[in-house]
């Protein structure tokens, strides 16, 4: 689950002059104000999406259907429409981040940190945030019936990874907003976090099979393909388990973790089963899934599960 990250990719480095007043935060080489520095960041983007594709195509987890085109255009819609047009999330983020700055009174800067440990903290603390959040998307049934459009899709590829809704887009950017707010995130420190979450979110999706010892050391402390597309499956008990975004360690320290065996994770079903027709690939009916009558499928029972 993305969390519409790539509003805060696009965003960040044209925001360098927040980053030069933060008391201790890390530096990272940020184009300065002006110099167009959108157009590199999503070449950055798009290359790293390419490389994730090629991968897929080489060496697939499972077979492609007839209806991977159509997937893509609507999930690569919804990824124009949350992260270009609804850009309230990045704004609210890094408008608590330059706030939190030039008041120089919040928790890490009274704690007088070091560069090194603040990136850690940011990149631990946001993950945690964004597993609890993810949580949260869960059992709230209003928030559920959003955070859904991204669990209807009946395949889970690189693609997978922008298919949000721009409603669910707006929530999460406020409440990183707050919590940023709150705890005195740089903008660097966010775009630390932001660049890890995102590229581990585009490989757990991806339908890529990883050799199976690299996947088990890896996964014990990181979100992997195997570990991620359980959280897509169609029974209920697995669509509520590993909800990290980019840190396996919450789902283990939590109890959500689940696992199958490597022959099994390949025969894994997606998708919900109220919204598994072509129909709801296109762009308009994902826009107005959320209001559309529910059934007594994964849905629902996912949304109120514990």
């Amino acid at each position: 689950m993305i969390r519409h990250r790539l509003r805060i990719l696009v965003v960040v480095p044209g925001s360098a002059f927040l980053a030069g007043h933060a008391g201790a935060a890390p530096t990272i080489p940020l184009p300065e104000p002006g110099s167009g520095p959108e157009l590199p960041t999503m070449l950055v983007i798009l290359g790293l999406l390419m490389t994730v594709v090629a991968s897929e195509l080489v060496h697939p987890l499972r077979a492609r259907s007839d209806a991977t085109s159509r997937r893509w255009i609507g999930n690569l819609s919804l990824c124009i429409l949350s992260n270009g047009i609804f850009v309230l999330p990045a704004i609210t983020a890094f408008a608590a981040a330059f706030v939190s700055q030039l008041e120089q009174e919040n928790l890490l800067t009274s704690l007088g940190l070091p560069s090194p440990i603040r990136v850690g903290i940011a990149i631990v603390g946001l993950d945690a945030l964004a597993y609890g959040q993810h949580r949260l998307l869960h059992r709230v049934d209003i928030l559920w019936r959003f955070h859904a459009v991204h669990h209807s899709d009946p395949e889970v590829d690189a693609t997978t990874t922008f298919r949000h809704h721009p409603i669910e887009a707006i929530f999460n950017g406020a409440l990183i907003g707050g919590v940023v707010l709150a705890v005195g995130f740089s903008p660097a420190e966010i775009a630390a976090y932001t660049w890890f979450s995102f590229v581990v979110e585009l490989i757990a999706h991806a339908n890529l099979a990883l050799p199976l010892w690299l996947s088990g050391v890896v996964s014990r402390v990181i979100v992997t393909p195997e570990f991620h597309q359980l959280h897509h499956s169609r029974a209920n008990s697995e669509a509520n388990a590993n909800f990290g975004q980019a840190l396996s360690v919450w789902d283990r320290l939590f109890g959500t973790a689940r696992t199958r065996s490597p022959k099994e994770a390949s025969l894994l079903e997606f998708g919900l089963d109220q919204f598994r027709a072509q129909r709801f690939h296109l762009p308009h009916y994902l826009l107005a899934q959320p209001l559309l009558p529910r059934t007594d499928g994964p849905a629902v029972s996912a949304a109120l599960s514990p």
